[in-house]
Formats: structure tokens, C-alpha cells, sequence
């Protein structure tokens, strides 16, 4: 009877989380569009609310969002909506380079098997193939996405795959509001091509450089769209 009642509870944990995050996820997306504005007040009656969910989820998720400075804590009073600054987008950033920087090196060690290198190569073509700029603006973002999403993983067990993958999801919704030149979208594509070249050459050294190159490109390029 004991082990029943465990396996339940576990179950509901997990129900429980996965709406935090989906919470999360709304809040979050609606802060980078600036749906909710920096200084608007939320609390959790008013998400509880909205989403016909328990306040425990809602709790979470602005912990959440707390925890990224998304959100400030008010006690008894919500939370206050906060600005993305450019502070904030250098540190996504160097947390990404950090991470990306181990997840290359852990996932050379084990080696890239030929089919994951084609398919990298297939999403890097179908990015290449785009010839506009309103295309490059619908499909750069998710392909991007879904381009490093793949390439790490390798790895998906390791705790800093869900760290990376959080960032990115993070970072990739802020792009999606700002514009992409295709200078720096074409930039984006063959510096994918460059990183598939040294994954198939199993040149760690040289596969943490352009991975790092690639990472400090974007930060720059999302800092001269927002703040420069």
C-alpha cells in the first residue's frame, strides 16, 4: 500500500511541475513581448485566475522567474515585472558560452556518429536555402534552435544540457521580438557550417573556439538590436 501511495505522489509532483514550467513559460514570453510591462504588479490570484490552475503552480513559476530577475518578489503584495536590461542579456549569454563551451567538449569525447553530423547539415542547408529577409525572420529563430538543440544532444542526461536548454529557450525568445539583419542571419548559417566542419574533424580545441565565437556574435548582435 506504501509503495502506491509514493508512485501517486510522485505523479502529482511531476503534474505539478510540468505546469510551473508551462506557467513559466507564458509569463516569461509575455514579459520579453512586453505584454506585462516592467513596473506592472502580478500576483498569484490574478494568474491562479486567468489559467484556472491551484495557486502552488503559479507560486513556482514566479519563483521561477524571480530566480532569472524576471520578476521581483513583493511580499503580501505579488510581483513586479522587471525590465530586461542589458545586463541581463550579457549574463544569458555568458552562461550559455559556458555551457555550450562544456557540452561541445563532453559530446566530442563521445563521439559524433555520421547520421547526427547529416542531420545538423540538414537543418544548417534548410537555413541556407532561405532567400529573403521576411524569411530569414519567421524561420532563423526556430532553426537555430533547433540546430543547437540537436548538436548537444549527446549529453541530454547531463545537468548542463537542461541548464543550456532553459537559456537558449530563454534567449531565443528575446531574438524573437527584435529584428535580424541577414547579414548576421547568413553570419549565423555559416558559422553552423564552420562548427559541423571541426565536429567532423573532431577538433575539440577548434570546435570551443568557433562555439564561442558563435555565442559572443549573437550577444552583440542582440545588444546593438535592443540596447544600442
Amino acid at each position: 500500500m506504501r509503495r502506491v501511495v509514493k508512485t501517486e505522489m510522485a505523479k502529482e509532483d511531476i503534474v505539478g511541475a510540468t505546469m510551473a514550467n508551462k506557467l513559466a513559460d507564458r509569463l516569461r514570453e509575455d514579459i520579453f513581448s512586453r505584454k506585462l510591462e516592467p513596473g506592472s504588479r502580478i500576483t498569484v490570484k490574478e494568474i491562479s485566475d486567468r489559467y484556472g490552475v491551484s495557486s502552488m503552480p503559479v507560486r513556482e513559476a514566479i519563483n521561477m522567474l524571480c530566480g532569472e530577475q524576471l520578476l521581483q518578489m513583493n511580499p503580501y503584495k505579488g510581483a513586479t515585472v522587471l525590465a530586461i536590461t542589458s545586463d541581463l542579456v550579457v549574463q544569458l549569454n555568458e552562461l550559455q558560452m559556458a555551457l555550450e563551451s562544456l557540452l561541445v567538449e563532453l559530446c566530442m569525447k563521445k563521439g559524433y556518429p555520421d547520421e547526427l553530423l547529416e542531420q545538423l547539415q540538414q537543418i544548417n542547408d534548410e537555413m541556407l536555402s532561405l532567400e529573403d529577409e521576411q524569411s530569414w525572420k519567421i524561420h532563423r529563430n526556430r532553426l537555430n534552435v533547433k540546430f543547437h538543440t540537436l548538436e548537444y544532444s549527446l549529453c541530454s542526461e547531463h545537468v548542463a544540457y537542461g541548464l543550456f536548454i532553459r537559456t537558449l529557450n530563454q534567449l531565443a525568445t528575446i531574438r524573437k521580438y527584435h529584428e535580424v539583419e541577414i547579414g548576421r542571419a547568413r553570419q549565423t548559417a555559416e558559422e553552423h557550417s564552420q562548427i559541423i566542419d571541426v565536429l567532423r574533424r573532431k577538433d575539440v580545441k577548434g570546435a570551443i573556439e568557433i562555439t564561442r565565437k558563435h555565442v559572443y556574435n549573437s550577444k552583440q548582435h542582440v545588444l546593438l538590436e535592443e540596447f544600442g
